[in-house]
């Protein structure tokens, strides 16, 4: 039986120390650099937000003043755009370690750049690109850190000890299931420390309460606000107002639009799963999937991996051994970036759990190789986890996309591979 090697749970002392060494070396670059400009790149989650959130105060900290992008994914479009220009300081927090190789190739040494992530991650070729992952120092992202907790780790690098920063790396690493460890839990320590985090143990397990703007609540309705915000408002200036949230300015009506929000992604994930109840899902191979075309118009593409999530955990509708995956048809805006040349298909998927075990025990491969690789073999590109991954693909793709990652499965390999350099020259 042939076996994928699966570092979802790996962890090293020694390797957790490397990281914060090259924390603190890039600190310190940091400090002596002297930008024209900078720019915060983020993901539109709550971890990306308040991945952000802290960046940009650490950034504050250093009298420096940001410009925030929010990007659902890494299109190299947007990248390039980016990049572009000379002696700038850019920040990608939650997202972009996948790609510093085409992020190094579009600076063209011009600006420092860091990324801040915990997704998988390829090393940096060029000195002035620092991809500051944990992944790179074989501590698994997905458990011991989040795209917060790495930005908390680099403020305090920075010298910088807010508690309040410390809430919101404890709120950005609540996508990570279990309890906290590494990164997360040194987050959650300082959080407690300050008396603006709580923990107590129940049947359930450990609930973490937080103290943000007034408010006592659960770390998982702050997350849910947050994300409900930067993803299901992305193209309504969602992703700002999460922003302003963390940072104690909370826009006017911020608590309505959101409620407007979640209703509005409810209604359509019930039409859907009455849709799946009614219809089913279609089998092909190992994958099981459904394209939802323009169901969430309007709303930003990380919709559709949340409701693949749900659709996950229904068991009387899926088959929890076969991967899950769908499709949504995506607007070409990037707001404060302008529009794609093309038309695209975000594909997310996720591993049911009889499925996630066989991935964890590596008798299956993971959704970290496989949708990304299949997603470049029809000339698009993606990124991931190991039981939760998307991706972009050209629109007119899918029936092929699923071909080419069933092949995978099997242990083939796709007849046509293309760089995410390729997807910029189409």
């Amino acid at each position: 039986m042939r076996c994928w090697v699966n570092s979802m749970s790996s962890f090293s002392p020694e390797g957790l120390l490397s990281f914060k060494e090259q924390l603190v070396e890039a600190a310190r670059r940091l400090s002596s650099y002297e930008p024209k400009w900078v720019k915060i790149i983020f993901h539109d989650d709550a971890d990306g937000v308040t991945a952000a959130s802290i960046t940009y105060k650490a950034i504050q900290h250093l009298g420096l003043e940001a410009e925030l992008i929010c990007l659902e994914k890494a299109f190299p479009e947007a990248l390039e755009l980016i990049q572009a220009g000379e002696g700038g300081l850019i920040l990608y927090v939650d997202i972009g370690s996948a790609h510093a190789e085409l992020i190094a190739r579009l600076n063209e040494d011009r600006n420092l750049t860091l990324i801040l992530d915990h997704h998988d991650a390829v090393p940096s070729p060029s000195h002035l690109v620092l991809n500051l992952n944990p992944e790179l120092h074989g501590v698994s992202g997905e458990t011991y850190a989040s795209g917060a907790t790495v930005c908390y780790a680099f403020s305090k690098a920075l010298g910088i000890a807010d508690p309040q920063l410390a809430v919101l790396a404890v709120i950005g690493s609540t996508e990570v299931p279990g309890e906290p460890k590494g990164l997360n839990e040194e987050a959650l320590r300082d959080a407690v420390n300050a008396g603006l985090a709580e923990v107590s143990e129940s049947k359930a397990g450990v609930k973490i309460t937080v103290l943000l703007g007034g408010e006592k609540v659960s770390r998982e309705r702050w997350s849910t606000k947050l994300t409900v915000l930067s993803s299901v408002g992305y193209y309504s200036g969602g992703p700002r107002m999460a922003i302003d949230l963390c940072l104690g300015s909370p826009p006017s009506g911020v608590e309505e639009f959101i409620a407007k929000l979640e209703g509005d992604r409810k209604n359509v994930n019930q039409q859907l799963l009455s849709r799946v109840r009614s219809e089913g899902l279609k089998k092909d191979g190992s994958i099981q999937w459904l394209h939802v075309g323009d169901a969430f118009k309007g709303m930003g593409t990380k919709v559709i991996g949340t409701f693949l999530s749900y659709l996950s955990f229904q068991r009387r509708l899926i088959d929890r051994g076969m991967y899950l995956v769908g499709f949504m048809n995506m607007s070409p805006e990037i707001p404060g970036l302008g529009q794609l040349k093309r038309s695209y298909v975000k594909v997310s998927a996720r591993a049911p759990d009889v499925l996630a075990s066989l991935i964890n025990d590596g008798s299956r491969p993971p959704l970290s190789t496989l949708l990304p690789e299949a997603a470049k073999a029809v000339g698009g590109f993606g990124d991931g986890h190991s039981v939760a991954a998307s991706g972009i693909i050209p629109k007119g793709m899918e029936f092929v996309f699923i071909e080419k990652m069933n092949l995978l499965v099997g242990g083939g390999k796709p007849a046509r591979s293309l760089s995410l350099f390729d997807f910029m020259s189409k």
